[in-house]
């Protein structure tokens, strides 16, 4: 494989980096379908790094994936919609470059994990005709309904008392369309920080949408789930990288 770090792809108060790791292509041979995944961490904490772990980018490209691991603004640096606005930055430097490295601007799919799978949704919901597939794992998906009482990881994101309409603007499912490109929702029964039921809204939206959609339930799988490594190495099934290359192959 090829490892091409830090690449610029925007700045704001610093520039922002997104990392890529491609498989080796035979001269003159296909462009390979492309993976941008976003980190997790409550959009307060996290970095691209994650999307190194084993069981991440370098499993997709193993699969013949090229990937890219984005760091975004964070809402401690600044409020929503920078993270949006990273993200969206990144998916239109990828559509641009990515040949350069071998990989298909026409079959970009985008994913990741918790704020990282918001991220991922957005892009997915509001730019479908860049983005063909999108695999989500603990995904607050409807953030309409949080309780204002304390502060937490939304506030933190869109400041203190937020409107309805921020709320909404917020949400990655008032985004839906019928437009909505195939969408793999991962999600465990037990998450004690993003519920289930927002896995569940999520796919009754896009079935109502009349879109593709296929929902990977963890029998009593916790929110860290998806960011960790497989109990059983050995079973593809087993870890977030694996079920979301099985679900890219099948639709991009």
């Amino acid at each position: 494989m090829s490892f091409y770090p830090a690449v610029p792809y925007g700045r704001a108060e610093h520039p922002l980096e997104l990392d890529i790791l491609a498989p080796q292509r035979e001269p003159g041979g296909s462009l390979l379908p492309v993976a941008v995944f976003f980190h997790g961490g409550g959009w307060h904490e996290g970095d691209r790094g994650a999307g190194m772990h084993p069981w991440m980018n370098p499993l997709l490209a193993a699969r013949g994936y090229v990937t890219v691991s984005v760091t975004y603004r964070l809402s401690g640096a600044a409020p929503w919609p920078a993270q949006y606005d990273d993200a969206h930055a990144a998916l239109t430097w990828v559509q641009a470059h990515i040949a350069e490295v071998g990989g298909d601007p026409s079959r970009i799919a985008v994913w990741g994990f918790s704020a990282g799978a918001h991220l991922a949704a957005h892009l997915a919901f509001r730019e479908p005709g860049i983005v063909k597939a999108a695999s989500l794992a603990a995904c607050p998906a409807d953030l309409r309904g949080v309780s204002l009482d304390e502060p937490h990881e939304v506030t933190w994101l869109l400041g203190p008392s937020p409107s309805a309409d921020a709320l909404a603007d917020v949400s990655p499912l008032t985004w839906v369309t019928p437009d909505a490109p195939p969408t793999l929702i991962v999600h465990g029964t037990d998450d004690q920080i993003v519920e289930f039921d927002q896995a569940l809204a999520l796919r009754d939206a896009l079935t109502a949408a009349g879109t593709r959609v296929e929902l990977h339930t963890i029998p009593d799988g916790r929110h860290e789930w998806a960011d960790k490594p497989a109990p059983d190495p050995t079973d593809p099934h087993a870890n977030f990288g694996g079920v979301t290359a099985d679900f890219f192959d099948r639709v991009l």
